[in-house]
């Protein structure tokens, strides 16, 4: 990291000004570090090791080892047991509240704190996030202006795509990208919020000047203990990084959810259910296709009516909440005679067009969430003559608890099941299948087929004229992780494949 240069006494400076700075030790009284990292593996002479504990493994463990083996090294630190043993022993080192907390700080102290030069937007929900931020960048592209966004998609700078592994970045891929934006000209910066980014304090230096909490329902329970702390960790976005006066937008089906909260004052609700009457962003829809949806915005006493060029119904309360965010930070807004330029979010309700020379429906969703897969299922059984069929399966090494709640999801609304594999990791497949099968009442009914591809060429075979198929929780996802070995597999294109081989049968 030879970029970075800093010496102890401003890096003590920054870790006060944050407010988690508790004691500073070690041998030498000031010092001057070269880089910084997290990786045992990457710490080179003169660089700053930071230690937390971490989801499998605490980094304090490994203190001794490295005190033993460098000698101008200096170390943060969070653990103050380990602590009284480092301060005497250390180059140098210091005792943090929060260590995640610091790395952020010292991210966005290397790159400039280029946040404070952007217009912030931030967006959290278990649903809606990668739909929100994604029409964040397409509204204000249409307007002629670039944006940043950081998500589950990946990194979108202006025009250029990098990918990215996290929803929410590590501190340095996210003030590296917010730098980049800000030496390329670009004022606006949305991103996608994860829960576990709030818990870690991955982006505690961050402030927006807009926020929206988009959905809240079962996920991450293998991270968070209950759906209650979930719930907390997501509430942060609202009640710790927003920038004084910045507005947030709840969707209305989070009411039942705050009931009994002290809400802001610069709340204000969207929504497209029946609650959204009373919403400060009402969004209608008056018609849908499954490659159009006709729709209006209410503000006030203004209306405005256009239509989107995809179909969707809660992807209307996700466009409702970007156009809003949009509107309150730039004082303009997308006029509805552009709204069918916007592009569908990839993965998310997207059609497979080479089913439609068979007569019938692909869809290739991301819905790998009880709430989101019901969602997803009822849309399309109300837009399906024939019959709905349903491929998917639950990701390996998470939440267990949602798999037979989806299992009966997908029974009660689809008319055949064809139960796979998503990304079963390093768990049996067989095993988390049969998770899914523990929720079915009619087990007996379900096609079971490990392998992915075969399982969608075993229900793009049989559907017939008048029928959809959904095939569900991969979407925009181009990889398939077994063991801990990334292969390619992307559910549109494989999808797109075996349509055009039955097409020359």
């Amino acid at each position: 990291m030879s970029e970075f240069q800093v010496n102890s006494a401003d890096l003590i400076g920054l870790l006060k000004e944050a407010g988690i700075l508790v004691a500073v030790g070690g041998v030498a009284s000031t010092a001057d570090f070269t880089g910084y990292t997290t990786d045992s593996r990457k710490l080179a002479d003169g660089e700053l090791f930071l230690a937390y504990r971490g989801v499998q493994f605490d980094a304090h463990a490994l203190l001794p080892k490295l005190l033993s083996e460098t000698s101008r090294c200096g170390f943060i630190l969070d653990d103050p047991q380990v602590w009284e043993a480092v301060k005497t022993k250390a180059p140098w080192a210091c005792l943090v509240t929060d260590t995640r907390e610091a790395w952020a700080w010292l991210a966005s102290y290397r790159y400039g704190h280029p946040q404070r030069q952007l217009k912030l937007i931030g967006v959290t929900g278990t649903n809606g996030k990668t739909s929100t931020v994604w029409f964040v960048r397409q509204i204000l592209r249409a307007m002629g202006q670039a944006c940043l966004t950081l998500g589950t998609l990946g990194i979108y700078l202006g025009d250029s795509f990098y990918p990215a592994s996290h929803t929410t970045p590590d501190p340095d891929d996210t003030f590296r990208y917010l730098a980049a934006a800000v030496r390329a000209g670009i004022r606006y910066a949305a991103m996608e919020v994860s829960s576990h980014a709030l818990v870690q304090k991955r982006m505690r230096p961050l402030r927006f000047d807009a926020v929206a909490f988009t959905s809240f329902s079962r996920d991450h329970l293998d991270f968070h203990a209950s759906m209650e702390e979930y719930f907390a960790a997501k509430w942060q976005l609202i009640s710790a990084y927003r920038k004084p006066g910045a507005k947030a937008f709840l969707a209305t089906n989070l009411r039942a959810h705050v009931a009994g909260l002290e809400l802001p004052a610069d709340v204000l609700w969207y929504g497209a259910d029946a609650e959204a009457v009373t919403a400060d962003v009402q969004a209608e829809i008056l018609g849908m296709r499954l490659d159009a949806t006709q729709m209006s915005l209410q503000m006030g006493a203004q209306r405005w009516t256009g239509s989107l060029a995809f179909a969707g119904d809660f992807a209307v309360e996700n466009f409702a909440a970007a156009w809003a965010m949009v509107k309150a930070l730039s004082g303009h807004s997308l006029e509805p005679e552009r709204w069918s330029e916007l592009a569908p979010v990839p993965g998310r309700f997207e059609p497979v067009v080479e089913a439609f020379a068979h007569g019938f429906a692909v869809i290739v969703d991301y819905a790998h969430t009880p709430d989101a897969l019901e969602k997803t299922l009822i849309k399309l059984k109300a837009m399906t003559q024939g019959k709905l069929w349903a491929v998917f399966g639950c990701g390996g090494d998470r939440d267990k608890g949602k798999r037979p709640l989806m299992g009966a999801l997908a029974e009660r609304y689809a008319d055949v099941l064809v139960l796979t594999s998503d990304n079963p990791r390093t768990e049996d497949p067989q095993a988390i299948l049969a998770d899914i099968q523990a929720g079915l009442k009619h087990p007996e009914r379900a096609y079971i087929q490990v392998d992915r591809r075969e399982a969608m060429a075993l229900a793009l075979a049989q559907a017939s004229a008048g029928d959809a198929v959904l095939i569900a929780g991969k979407g925009h996802e181009d990889y398939q992780i077994i063991g801990t070995v990334k292969h390619d597999f992307d559910d549109h294109k494989v999808a797109a494949s075996l349509l055009l081989q039955r097409k020359t049968r």
